[in-house]
């Protein structure tokens, strides 16, 4: 049961030496976090603002099976499925970041200082800078009057290292050449400020840098809703360059479905041209025949064969259009250009239950093309995701010129099977006559190009339409609003990390200073190293050089500390008379006179006839206390020159005594430790009822230990605050002594803490004042 209240009262001690800890460096501890806050608070203001302007954009993923039941037109209209990932590095691509910088201005940035901080200005510049060279050198304009500015260049270096400067007055609208820059300014508006600067970027190398401000998400994982983002130091620009960044994206969306639907519309236009031309001439022989031969109409038989020779001729001839197309693809295909606008318009009929494969692929191989051109932007060749790209690029066009391969040899048996049978009815033809046979082969041609002409202008009719009617699947939800309040910094946020930080920050340091520190603060670092009693403790008191405390304030705390050091060194008392207490420390600095004179008063004003001697001969200071003379004392009695009556010195207070250090002798401790030191102090204890010896500092010299040996009771001053913890080390080893007497610890110059307790009970403001009762 003890030892568990023992740990309690340990854990207790524990915690309330962290609260005296923080209280001790309380000050250091606040104003640290004073500090903390206002460097924050600096940091918060002048961090520049930055505006985030959002644009929600719908993308029109292809959600269609892989079966092939699509018509021509549908076919055509689809110029690939979109992918959620890949759409979202189309819209952070370079590329269409510098289409979205055609809309916004992002190369000329103009500055002024409000209230100490610098603000962009972006529209609201008073002037305007128009430069052919310059790009990148920071100039700081300074308005004159309504015709002129001043304009500067501090110390900078060009290309080649050389240092210029400029500082010259222009008027407005006049060219300005020199070898560094080449501008010119018109004025917009009134000045409000006295100074502004501007800084021209190179236009052709802002679209990596406005990249990176790029974000663009899915609203959620499986949604087709994106947001595309653009972080800003000024709000407007946000909001402009997002709403144009969204409108670059769906424009590029148009412009790639029309781009490809001219091209098919201009291989039809090239494939009419020649039709038109053979329609015409073998209408115009077929009338020609009519009128020379005078055959109209064909037999039964012969218009059999025409019409089955026509229905031949005319799958042929869509056939070699069709082939001609592949033929087109497949060089396309081969040389590896343009792959990523290859188009499958006009192809359809001639794939079967190919076309969703070859359509896939395509869309597949357009797809990683995109990829890796967006990746290329940042990366070199050798990045692993830009490798990985360049394999399935490769692997597709293989795939994709196997499948070309197959369709242009099944191209080739339709057209073989067709040639076949033209010819075999060829061969019936020509058993006809020779009139009828003639009239029927240029009936034939007449009705393949017309219906050859029919097929293109149905082709050319859905191209046209198809092109008329692009329209994209991606359409703006919500544009883009002028932000109201920055993203960052948070302001708020910095402040208060600021505080935790330098309240952190204080009491860490106020630890490490207690930890470092290795003075005496108190009763407790004391009885934790020793087991000698604790005297009592002094509080602290501002004292007067030349007037004993007790005597000149007897009523306060300070006096009733040394009443209560008198009470507990009656109990230490061994004898009825002549009780000797040696006082002593480990240096000089800790009270040690002070204490004695007090010490001696106090007992004197008791009624106890009291003498002080001052031992310490080195660095005598008691005869000033008194304001006495030292020109006879402890050296001259010791030394044999002078009588005890004649060194003992009456002071202006009843019952109390000195005898003074005497003039300072080459030897004091070979004085002390005589023989006639022993018999003085004999002597003494016939009058005195208290003799108190002011000793030496004994971590200096040994002469303390020596009349430590003498005494009854020896006390060992320490005083808080500046005391060392390694002096209670010397206390230690002396009460190892045997020869020593009554040993105890008195602690000095004790802070008082605000319930007045210091020394070993609360005495308030009244007690009982035993020296006047």
């Amino acid at each position: 049961m003890n030892t568990n209240n023992m740990e309690i009262d340990e854990e207790e001690i524990d915690i309330k030496e962290v609260f005296r800890t923080v209280y001790r460096y309380k000050y250091m501890i606040v104003l640290l976090v004073i500090l903390s806050t206002l460097a924050s608070a600096y940091y918060a203001y002048f961090q520049p603002n930055v505006y985030k302007a959002s644009v929600t954009v719908e993308v029109g993923l292809d959600q269609r099976g892989s079966g092939g039941g699509q018509d021509i037109l549908a076919m055509a209209m689809d110029s690939g499925s979109m992918n959620a990932d890949t759409e979202m590095d189309i819209i952070k691509s370079r590329f269409l970041t510098e289409k979205a910088l055609k809309k916004v201005n992002f190369s000329h940035r103009y500055y002024t200082t409000i209230k100490y901080k610098e603000r962009e200005l972006y529209k609201n510049s008073p002037f305007q800078v128009g430069m052919n060279k310059g790009y990148g050198i920071s100039f700081d304009f300074y308005p004159i009057d309504e015709e002129s500015y001043r304009l500067v260049v501090i110390e900078t270096k060009d290309e080649n290292g050389i240092v210029w400067s400029y500082d010259k007055i222009h008027p407005y609208g006049k060219e300005i050449v020199t070898e560094q820059f080449h501008l010119n300014i018109v004025k917009n508006k009134e000045a409000k400020e006295a100074q502004y600067r501007f800084v021209i970027m190179d236009p052709e190398k802002m679209g990596s840098f406005v990249q990176g401000g790029v974000s663009v998400g899915q609203k959620s994982k499986y949604s087709t809703m994106l947001e595309i983002a653009y972080s800003d130091n000024v709000a407007l620009r946000a909001q402009e360059f997002s709403n144009a960044l969204a409108e670059a994206y769906i424009a590029q969306n148009i412009e790639k479905k029309t781009k490809e639907a001219t091209r098919a519309l201009t291989f039809v236009d090239e494939q009419l041209k020649l039709i038109t031309e053979n329609l015409k001439g073998s209408a115009i022989k077929l009338e020609e025949f009519k009128k020379t031969s005078n055959t109209v109409n064909l037999s039964a038989k012969a218009e059999h064969i025409i019409r089955q020779m026509s229905g031949y001729d005319t799958k042929l001839a869509e056939i070699s259009i069709q082939q001609e197309m592949l033929d087109t693809l497949y060089t396309q295909v081969q040389s590896g250009r343009d792959l990523e606008s290859i188009t499958l318009i006009g192809i359809v009929d001639a794939m079967d239950s190919r076309e969703s494969s070859l359509s896939g692929i395509v869309k597949e191989l357009q797809t990683a093309i995109i990829q890796k051109k967006i990746l290329r932007e940042n990366y070199t060749k050798m990045h692993i995701e830009v490798i990985k790209l360049t394999k399935t690029i490769a692997q597709l066009k293989k795939v994709m010129t196997s499948t070309l391969k197959n369709l242009r040899k099944s191209i080739k048996e339709r057209k073989l099977l067709l040639t076949k049978s033209i010819a075999k009815q060829q061969k019936l033809l020509n058993t006809l006559p020779a009139d009828e046979r003639m009239f029927g082969q240029l009936q034939r041609k007449f009705v393949v190009n017309e219906k050859i002409y029919s097929y293109l202008l149905e082709k050319r009719s859905e191209t046209a339409i198809i092109k008329a009617s692009t329209v994209s699947k991606n359409r703006i939800i919500d544009a883009a609003l002028l932000p109201e309040a920055p993203i960052k910094p948070k302001k708020r946020l910095i402040v208060l990390v600021g505080l935790i930080l330098g309240l952190i920050l204080g009491i860490a340091l106020a630890f490490l200073r207690e930890f470092l520190d290795d003075r005496i603060k108190g009763e407790e670092d004391i009885t934790k190293v020793t087991d000698v009693p604790m005297l009592g403790l002094i509080p602290n008191m501002k004292e007067e050089d030349d007037k004993i405390q007790v005597f000149l304030s007897p009523k306060s705390a300070w006096a009733e500390s040394f009443r209560n050091l008198r009470t507990n060194l009656q109990f230490m008392a061994r004898k009825k008379s002549g009780h000797v207490i040696a006082v002593t420390s480990t240096v000089g600095g800790e009270g040690k006179t002070t204490i004695c004179t007090n010490l001696g008063g106090i007992v004197s004003m008791s009624g106890k006839k009291t003498v002080i001697l001052n031992l310490d001969m080195r660095k005598p200071t008691l005869h000033q206390k008194f304001g006495l003379p030292n020109r006879q004392g402890m050296s001259t009695l010791l030394a044999g020159r002078t009588g005890l009556k004649d060194v003992i010195q009456h002071t202006e207070y009843d019952h109390l005594d000195i005898i003074t250090s005497g003039p300072v002798p080459p030897n004091p401790s070979e004085l002390i430790q005589s023989e006639l030191m022993e018999k003085v102090l004999d002597k003494l204890r016939e009058v005195y009822d208290v003799i108190i010896l002011d000793t030496p500092p004994v971590g200096l010299v040994t002469d303390a230990r020596t009349l430590m040996h003498y005494a009854d009771t020896s006390i060992y001053v320490l005083r808080a605050g500046y005391s060392k913890k390694g002096f209670l080390r010397s206390i230690k080893d002396i009460s190892a002594m045997k020869e020593i007497h009554g040993l105890s610890i008195l602690l000095n110059d004790v802070k008082l803490s605000a319930d007045g307790y210091g020394y070993g009970y609360g005495y308030g403001y009244g007690y009982y004042d035993e020296d006047t009762k």
